[in-house]
């Protein structure tokens, strides 16, 4: 079974730096960000927990989340 994206959270650090986050319904979350605009340092990804993310990146997610997927987002955020 696939996974489904059910919160996108698109942010620019700087004006300049993704820093994007994407939730999935199993509870996954990649992040997708660049450190900096130098050769090696953009287009990063790595896969996160919930325990890793800070409340203003769940506040984040939750907010992107459509109204049908808000709950479910809540439940995985324990928000």
């Amino acid at each position: 079974m696939d996974k489904k994206a059910i919160s996108i959270s698109y942010k620019m650090k700087g004006g300049v730096l993704d820093d994007d986050y994407t939730l999935y319904d199993d509870g996954t979350i990649l992040h997708e960000y660049d450190k900096h605009t130098y050769q090696g340092g953009q287009n990063l990804k790595e896969n996160l927990t919930v325990a890793d993310l800070s409340n203003e990146v769940k506040q984040r997610l939750l907010e992107a989340a459509s109204d049908g997927d808000k709950e479910s987002v809540r439940k995985i955020l324990n928000l």
